[in-house]
């Protein structure tokens, strides 16, 4: 950052007024040499005072003071969870973060959800089938699911096909079936999930 000249007991009051010139074309020399550090500045001409590029600054701090108030057209990160939000008096829209999918669609909600996903192993029990309860108090609303049979299964011959069941936000049920068609106990599934929450 520059370092400025600035005084705010000058000029004094003792000076001579005939000196005023020379004492504002010293204030404006500061106030330029100042403001030139973040923003574009010269004598005359257009865009001047405009930010420099990349001189803009986020607001910095925990989640919980992510605050829509007075604030149109800012950026906050915050400290906690590596998050990037716009926050505007219309709302505040997450924009992005360290954990945080890229997907080429938008999650159906509006501006306050994002996309997440979770995963795991399941074995199913009697009668070929086991609810899965999703981590994390699973999701806003009914999430994408797929099933395979793992490789960690020893029964993986005689299933397969697999069917997921009664979804809901926080849980869903894997049914395993043989080549007969008939439910099969005991095989290993992964299964994958994305879906969308809210903050």
């Amino acid at each position: 950052m520059p370092d400025i000249n600035w005084s705010e007991s000058a000029p004094p009051t003792t000076e001579s007024a005939g000196l005023g010139a020379q004492q504002f074309q010293s204030l404006k020399t500061a106030l330029r040499t100042g403001l030139d550090a973040e923003h574009t500045w010269a004598s005359s001409g257009v865009g001047v005072g405009v930010h420099r590029l990349g001189s803009a600054r986020a607001y910095y701090g925990p989640q919980s003071l992510v605050s829509s108030s007075g604030t149109d057209a800012r950026l906050m990160v915050t400290s906690d969870t590596s998050r990037l939000f716009h926050v505007g008096s219309a709302g505040t829209m997450f924009i992005g973060g360290a954990a945080v999918l890229s997907a080429g669609s938008s999650p159906v909600g509006g501006q306050r959800y994002y996309w997440a996903h979770e995963f795991g192993e399941t074995i199913t029990g009697a009668f070929g089938s086991i609810q899965v309860t999703i981590p994390n108090s699973g999701y806003s609303g009914i999430p994408y699911i797929v099933a395979t049979p793992s490789s960690t299964s020893g029964v993986l011959s005689k299933a397969p096909s697999i069917t997921i069941a009664t979804k809901t936000a926080t849980s869903f049920f894997v049914l395993t079936y043989d080549q007969n068609g008939a439910l099969y106990s005991g095989v290993s599934v992964d299964w994958y999930s994305i879906g969308t929450r809210v903050f």
